[in-house]
């Protein structure tokens, strides 16, 4: 029992030293300000943050250990913080003295302590975390064979460029793609074949569009082409005649020569729709236009 006591003593007494060390091992910087915005404690995973000793960081302001535009942004936070008490957290992206970059999360609380305002701060990594989420961000755009945008990434990207015409009074053009020819590849050849002749279909598209356009997969063989800041009808039609002449030459598809052609619909805001899906439909109509008059060529509803 008094071996039981003494060492309770002994863990009282050595109490400030074993917190000290516990938050010194955590993986996390954490810092302490004053109303003034003066650093009066770090921690030393801080310390490497900084790239400075500790003391060389209690006793100085941001604006001693911190280029001046970071630390203007950082005083401001620290006097609104101050200005309205209680707690915040705010992800950012920042640059290690090492010269890393990373993801992290801000957590930040008022606390009083002798009668005077500080301010506690922890930065948690959350690297790991964000490339993740950019990840799955990228898989959700993306279509994951020919690396053209997603359907979901179209209908978005559709409706910001219709936003944006609508705001600035211009056009923009809606290409329904349509390949001729894919069925009888996948059906000589197989699916794995198909899946090759639709990853060059887009390399060779990609290759007669802008950077500036998008181009998107729905599925199968149908592709769409997103089309803004031309200025006439008749700079669009010349693409799509760009376009059509990617299909000119033959392809090889595992060791094949095959021939694959394009039909093309085009639709215009605002001529023939305001809405993603409006243009999409009007897209379609005049694609079955072209499917309808031979194949290999490009219909506009306002060419009909």
């Amino acid at each position: 029992m008094e071996q039981y006591q003494a060492s309770g003593e002994l863990s009282r007494a050595d109490s400030p030293a074993m917190i000290q060390s516990i938050i010194n091992a955590l993986p996390i910087p954490i810092f302490v300000k004053d109303s003034k915005g003066v650093y009066v404690y770090c921690n030393i995973p801080f310390e490497k943050y900084v790239g400075r000793r500790i003391d060389e960081i209690v006793g100085h302001g941001v604006y001693e250990l911190w280029d001046y535009e970071l630390a203007k942004v950082y005083h401001a936070a620290d006097n609104r913080l101050f200005g309205a008490g209680g707690e915040e957290q705010y992800e950012a992206r920042v640059k290690y003295a090492d010269g890393t970059i990373h993801d992290v999360m801000f957590h930040k609380a008022v606390f009083s302590f002798l009668n005077e305002n500080y301010m506690a701060g922890a930065i948690l990594d959350i690297t790991d975390r964000k490339a993740s989420e950019r990840e799955l961000e990228r898989i959700a755009l993306t279509d994951t064979l020919t690396g053209a945008a997603s359907r979901y990434h179209l209908y978005a990207a559709l409706d910001d460029a219709c936003r944006k015409a609508a705001r600035q009074n211009s056009m923009i053009a809606v290409m329904s793609i349509d390949l001729d020819g894919f069925k009888q590849v996948n059906d000589t050849y197989g699916h794995p074949a198909g899946d090759e002749a639709l990853v060059k279909v887009a390399g060779r598209i990609r290759d007669a569009i802008r950077k500036s356009d998008i181009l998107a997969r729905l599925g199968g063989d149908e592709f769409i082409i997103i089309i803004d800041d031309m200025e006439t009808k008749g700079s669009v039609f010349c693409l799509a005649d760009s376009i059509l002449q990617q299909f000119s030459e033959e392809m090889e598809i595992q060791q094949n020569k095959v021939m694959l052609g394009a039909s093309m619909g085009i639709a215009f805001y605002p001529d023939h729709g305001t809405s993603p899906h409006d243009l999409l439909k009007n897209a379609d109509l005049a694609l079955y236009e072209s499917t309808r008059t031979g194949k290999g060529c490009f219909s506009s509803l306002t060419m009909v």
